[in-house]
């Protein structure tokens, strides 16, 4: 077996010796949405009684950072009662509803891994950007697809992917939109911005392969070892989805150390 290989068996065996134990699931996390979604269509919310994007990921977040951390089958369950209900979405505006849509379609409850098999590409990051600089220097590409055609790029693989190639555990993944692509690409690496001609060419490797699905999805990381040397590094990776769910195209960005 090839190391990569090697590396996504050790990222299957690790999602599923995943603890769970101490999971507070649905009972917990069903409540705490519904709470925040009535706060959200109250007259005196940010958006009125129409529920705005970042009134939604702040009632998603009941089932992630304010609960375990991932969306189990139950919670993926619930929500797609609630994706399929007009109810539900009367009151909520496009925006939110994207964010939803795509939430659930990658917080899909899956256990384990899909074998997404990813490797560097031929091409420097400033190759493939058309320019170097902040962002060229400090970031790492990988991309790859499926092994055998199996499974999709739901939120299970795209994190023990990344935490399998790359190294660092990450944050979980979260849905963002072309706009807030471009803002995280342009942010500061090393308290510098990076050049717009590098992060047009990144949005443009990146949009590319998303095609008109445009499923872009970011998280932070961190490395406490110091993978450059000793001391704690960390930064954001960002990941394209292609249509078929079946190909990613990995940017990894090391933004500051210590």
């Amino acid at each position: 077996m090839k190391p990569s290989s090697l590396r996504a068996a050790l990222c299957v065996l690790s999602a599923l010796a995943s603890p769970v134990a101490f999971a507070w699931g649905s009972t917990y996390s069903i409540p705490l949405f519904e709470s925040r979604m009535t706060a959200a269509r109250a007259s005196g919310s940010t958006g009125g009684t129409t529920v705005i994007r970042s009134e939604m990921k702040t009632a998603l977040e009941s089932f992630l950072s304010s609960d375990d951390g991932q969306t189990d089958a139950a919670e993926y369950t619930y929500l797609a009662g609630k994706v399929a209900s007009p109810t539900f979405l009367t009151g909520i505006d496009t925006s939110a509803r994207d964010y939803l849509f795509r939430y659930h379609e990658l917080n899909d409850g899956a256990a384990t891994t899909s074998p997404l098999d990813v490797a560097s590409p031929a091409q420097t990051p400033a190759q493939i950007f058309g320019a170097s600089g902040r962002l060229a220097s400090n970031a790492w590409i990988q991309e790859g697809g499926m092994l055998g055609d199996e499974g999709v790029a739901n939120q299970t693989t795209l994190m023990w992917t990344y935490y399998g190639y790359f190294g660092p555990q990450p944050s979980t993944f979260a849905p963002v939109t072309y706009a807030e692509l471009s803002a995280k690409l342009g942010s500061t690496i090393f308290g510098q911005a990076p050049s717009a001609a590098e992060v047009n060419g990144a949005l443009a490797w990146l949009s590319a392969h998303a095609g008109t699905g445009a499923r872009y999805y970011v998280a932070s990381w961190h490395d406490s070892y110091g993978r450059t040397g000793p001391g704690d590094i960390g930064g954001y990776v960002v990941a394209s989805v292609n249509n078929t769910r079946d190909s990613v195209r990995y940017i990894e960005v090391m933004t500051w150390s210590d």
